[in-house]
């Protein structure tokens, strides 16, 4: 039933960094500047060779992909993981195709119509081990978005408020009309089959976040950086807009750490009822 968490997971020991800040060098705010695998190393159990070196530099997207491999015994650094799920991303996508072309382009034609401005919006998110990449939607907002927002939170402080504690706004007046019915189908996402087909996105995982949002995943941080972001996932099927942002990243930590292939399809058909009662959409 939509709004019901699917997966559980065993309460585990909090590690001695939880709720602390870090900075894009992966050190705590505050602290002298030690490298995330020192961090990783207090309080997960590690599985490489003892004459592995821990690197004092900037964590980046190499060093994390080899920790990742070390600690916390994640099924998603597996080989299910990383041929089984890739598989099953590609045979879906690709049987979808048929119907998918026309409805971009149906789409696009619309969007085009709609208000001035570009067919596409591309932005730049988190992708696993915490490499960017190019996320694409069709647009759903008016080209001067970031200005619009500006001067509504500066003007709402309830709007404000929402906004601190979501990244989201469930009156936004960055969206269009259209933009609106778009969200409310999902159908402002069609372009993100195309990231699964680049393998920067999967079809079930965490939803990709901005770097901005790395802060409010705090600790939780090192398991989304271990899976691909998805065009659905666990929060979309629990909920969506209407959880709180703590319960997104509780709800992406409990995926990654029960993550299986049955999940997967299980999130997937459920995906399509939320869908189609447009339940959550914002």
């Amino acid at each position: 039933m939509a709004g019901t968490p699917i997966a559980e997971h065993r309460s585990m020991p909090l590690p001695e960094y939880a709720g602390d800040a870090f900075n894009l060098a992966g050190s705590r705010e505050g602290q002298p500047v030690t490298s995330v695998a020192a961090l990783l190393r207090k309080s997960a159990t590690v599985l490489c060779s003892p004459d592995f070196r821990e690197s004092a530099g900037a964590w980046n997207g190499a060093e994390w992909e080899q920790i990742s491999l070390a600690v916390h015994g994640l099924s998603t650094n597996g080989v299910h993981y990383r041929w089984a799920k890739r598989l099953l991303d590609i045979l879906i996508v690709c049987s979808f195709l048929p119907c998918l072309l026309p409805l971009l382009l149906i789409v696009a034609v619309i969007v085009r119509i709609s208000s001035p401005g570009p067919i596409l919006y591309r932005q730049r998110r988190i992708g696993r081990f915490g490499r960017e990449f190019e996320l694409w939607k069709f647009r759903s907002m008016y080209v001067n978005s970031d200005e619009i927002l500006r001067n509504h939170l500066q003007a709402n402080d309830e709007a404000a408020r929402e906004w601190a504690q979501s990244r989201k706004l469930k009156m936004d007046p960055r969206v269009t009309r259209l933009g609106n019915l778009l969200r409310r189908a999902s159908l402002d996402e069609l372009p993100q089959f195309l990231n699964v087909l680049a393998g920067d996105m999967s079809l079930v995982g965490p939803r990709p976040i901005v770097s901005a949002e790395k802060a409010q995943y705090r600790d939780a941080y090192f398991f989304y950086a271990s899976a691909r972001p998805g065009l659905t996932g666990l929060w979309q099927v629990s909920g969506r807009s209407n959880l709180a942002y703590h319960q997104r990243v509780a709800l992406d930590e409990a995926y990654i750490r029960s993550w299986n292939l049955a999940l997967d399809i299980q999130i997937l058909w459920r995906t399509a009822r939320v869908v189609c009662q447009s339940k959550g959409a914002v």
